[in-house]
């Protein structure tokens, strides 16, 4: 009987049991130490235990009220449990541990900690992305005008180094060919023009298939929701002069205090069953829905594309008028 209470003060689990009148009949030192700690003069029955738990001194703090979780003055995280048991006599007790969770929550501290870096990281990726085209677009424009600087540059010191010679009629013909190309480069540069809007360009490239946009209602005003309208105008418009021989694509925005929702409507032949989404559909859900928003497509009584486009990725409004 020693060997066995020997065996049950050691266990690194916090332990003790009550009879079926709240007393304590058997403790451990590790919950008689806890138990002083709860309350001077230490815990001997269940109703003591429970009064400590629900109001326990300054020094310890309740962590988690529902999973009975509390920090000890020591930097010891305790979760405490309460099971019923029945002896092989049939007589009841109460079984009360306290398990050390101090490593278990310090890695799950650990892992929120990454959690919100990752989401951080992916919202810089985000960002990234959506300025993508403006900053290929930089770089472009940059890498042409260090062109332009270098050709203008050596044409000048070429043309000086020329003059200060006094070259004959074959060098000075040679000079006068590099800068023509240098003034060539410079005009074609000049000449650049900006981009044209996402969702102009879709229209033009509508027009070129012999489909008609017609859009009606104010358009999105972010620079994210009008690029994604653009890529469903031109899939639209395709799928409308391939599939459903129709002239004319049918645009309604929908907007919302949320973000805007985009209706797209074709005079062509309606499907014949449920439309399949292929590769350039797909690729369209793909993209509405890394952005945050949704893509909806009906077959009957004829086509019909909804995208929800929210404002911020987080937003997920509908237009109910829609």
């Amino acid at each position: 009987m020693d060997r066995i209470k020997e065996s049950f003060d050691s266990l690194p689990v916090a332990a003790c049991f009550f009879d079926a009148n709240g007393v304590v009949r058997l403790i451990n030192h590790r919950m008689l130490t806890i138990g002083n700690q709860l309350r001077r003069g230490g815990i001997q029955t269940l109703t003591e235990l429970q009064s400590a738990l629900e109001s326990p001194p300054d020094a310890i703090r309740c962590l988690n009220p529902e999973l009975q979780i509390f920090r000890f003055p020591d930097g010891t995280a305790l979760r405490f449990a309460r099971e019923s048991i029945t002896t092989r006599a049939g007589i009841p007790y109460t079984q009360v541990t306290a398990g050390d969770v101090t490593q278990r929550i310090h890695r799950q501290n650990q892992l929120k900690e990454e959690n919100e870096k990752l989401t951080q990281a992916n919202e810089r990726l985000r960002l990234l992305f959506r300025q993508m085209p403006d900053i290929i677009r930089q770089e472009e424009t940059l890498a042409m005008k260090l062109r332009v600087h270098d050709n203008i540059g050596h044409s000048i010191l070429a043309a000086r180094r020329t003059l200060l010679r006094q070259p004959g009629l074959e060098e000075i013909r040679a000079c006068a060919a590099l800068w023509e190309q240098s003034i060539t480069v410079l005009y074609r540069s000049n000449q650049m023009t900006v981009p044209p809007e996402p969702m102009e360009a879709a229209i033009r490239r509508a027009g070129e298939m012999g489909v008609r946009v017609l859009p009606e209602g104010p358009q999105p005003q972010t620079r994210e929701q009008r690029y994604l309208t653009a890529l469903a105008v031109r899939e639209c418009a395709a799928n409308c002069a391939r599939h459903a021989g129709g002239t004319e694509l049918y645009v309604r925005f929908c907007p919302s205090p949320g973000g805007t929702e985009v209706i797209f409507r074709n005079n062509g032949t309606p499907p014949r069953g449920e439309i399949t989404e292929g590769g350039g559909l797909s690729m369209l859900r793909l993209r509405v829905e890394a952005a945050g928003g949704r893509m909806e497509i009906r077959s009957s009584p004829g086509f019909r594309l909804r995208l929800t486009l929210p404002e911020k990725e987080e937003s997920d409004h509908a237009c109910g008028d829609c």
